[in-house]
This record gives structure tokens, C-alpha cells and sequence, in this order.
């Protein structure tokens, strides 16, 4: 391991980019940000993706640097232009645009563009799992406001769910168990088709997603057909076994 560092310490005075920001990583993880922060630059400068997106991070969270919105995202911008699928500038790029900030107006629509190309790349830590689910969250309330539920095929609830539960099973999530509680108990109340009280009867629930119950099989049918099939997360399970990152929520 010494032997490797100081190869690549060797290659980073040469100039070499990518031992730069392998050094860099080195250092962040010894608890160095300083001297991590340095070497990013230093790769940045060389147009090393990777350290792009570290540096957007840095502003982003006035580590070391003083917090610096606007800086943030022009590098997470051009890091994102450079490498479209890289995790940790959509997920700068989808925060501001959750929040606004950094010179973007709030847009719920492109936080979810950015956001789910950082999930896209399997980017499955809880605080990126948890900043999609409220933007999926927030995208359905707002064009949906007299509803409890989205209709089916329209419903980002449940892939909302299917992320929050992976927060809160990776991570106490604060800020997502009160949405799973009141969402869990708030969906076991009415058929998702019909709209009829489930009252004690043993409802029954998509086994997939687990975000909806119904009244009766016939119900169950007939919403796949009507479009649950578009929003249960089946298919996003078989892709995250098929990369060995499915965790059994």
C-alpha cells in the first residue's frame, strides 16, 4: 500500500492527473481536506472529471473553501457537460435546482433530471436516495394538489417510497421516516382503484412496491392494466440486482 502511495505521489509531481486525485482521495479519507482540496484543484485544472466534481462538492459545502453557491454550480455545470453520467455533479445540480440557488431558479422538473442521473449511475447513497425521493415527491403534490395519491400511471409515490425506505434502512433518516410512517398508514385506508374503504379486511398489497393495496385481485388487475404497471418499481429491483446493489427494500 506504501509502495502504491508513493508511486502515485511520484506520478502527481510529474504532473499526472489521475494521481492527483487518487491522492486526493487518499487524503480526504486520512482526514486531510486541506491537502485533498489542493490536489483536486490541481487535477481539475488538468480537466480530471472526477476532481471537478469533488471541487463542486467542496463549494458546495464550504469544506475548507468558503460555501460558495455560484461556484458550485458553474463546476458542477461543466463537469456534467464534460461527463453526463457523473454522480456527484448531478446531485449538486439537483440540489440547487430543488432549492434554488447558485444563480438557478427552483425547478422541481430539473431536479429530478439531475438527481436521477446521479441514481442512474447507482449512486445509492442515502442523502442522494433521499434528495430524489422529496423531488419526486414534490413534483406529484404540485401538479397534483387536491390529491392523497397521484392516478396510476402518474404516481411517483412509489418509487418515492421504494428510495426512502433505502435512506432510512442505510441511514436513520430524520427526514424521511415521518413521510414513510404517514404515507405507510395513509395508503392502507382506500383501494388504489376503486377508492373504497379497505376497512379491516386484509387488504391486498402489490408485493413489488409495496405503496399500494387494494380492495380485491380484480381491483389489483385491473390498476396494473390502468398504470401501476409504468410506476412500481419491479423493473428498478431487477436493475439494481443486475449490478449486485439491491439491498431487499
Amino acid at each position: 500500500e506504501h509502495k502504491a502511495e508513493s508511486l502515485f505521489r511520484s506520478s502527481a509531481a510529474q504532473g499526472n492527473s489521475n494521481a492527483q486525485y487518487y491522492l486526493g482521495v487518499i487524503e480526504k479519507k486520512r482526514d486531510n481536506p486541506s491537502e485533498a482540496f489542493q490536489l483536486y484543484q490541481a487535477a481539475a485544472s488538468q480537466g480530471d472529471m472526477a476532481a471537478l466534481s469533488a471541487l463542486a462538492m467542496y463549494y458546495h459545502q464550504g469544506d475548507v473553501v468558503r460555501e460558495d453557491d455560484m461556484e458550485a454550480v458553474r463546476i458542477a455545470t461543466v463537469s456534467a457537460r464534460l461527463q453526463n453520467a457523473n454522480p456527484r455533479a448531478n446531485l449538486v445540480l439537483g440540489h440547487y435546482f430543488a432549492f434554488g440557488g447558485g444563480g438557478l431558479d427552483r425547478s422541481m422538473v430539473r431536479s429530478v433530471h439531475y438527481l436521477k442521473r446521479a441514481i442512474g449511475e447507482f449512486d445509492l447513497n442515502p442523502d442522494t436516495t433521499r434528495r430524489y425521493a422529496a423531488a419526486l415527491i414534490n413534483i406529484s403534490s404540485s401538479y397534483y394538489p387536491e390529491c392523497a395519491t397521484p392516478p396510476s400511471g402518474d404516481n411517483n409515490f412509489p418509487e418515492a417510497l421504494f428510495w426512502y425506505r433505502r435512506a432510512i434502512a442505510q441511514l436513520t433518516d430524520a427526514e424521511a421516516m415521518p413521510f414513510v410512517e404517514s404515507y405507510e398508514s395513509k395508503i392502507k385506508e382506500t383501494c388504489a382503484y376503486c377508492y373504497k374503504p379497505l376497512g379491516t379486511d386484509k387488504p391486498k398489497c402489490c408485493i413489488e412496491c409495496k405503496a399500494v393495496y387494494y380492495c380485491s385481485r380484480e381491483c389489483q388487475a385491473a390498476d396494473w392494466k390502468a398504470g401501476h404497471k409504468k410506476d412500481c418499481v419491479k423493473s428498478l429491483k431487477k436493475r439494481l440486482r443486475a449490478t449486485g446493489k439491491f439491498n431487499g427494500l
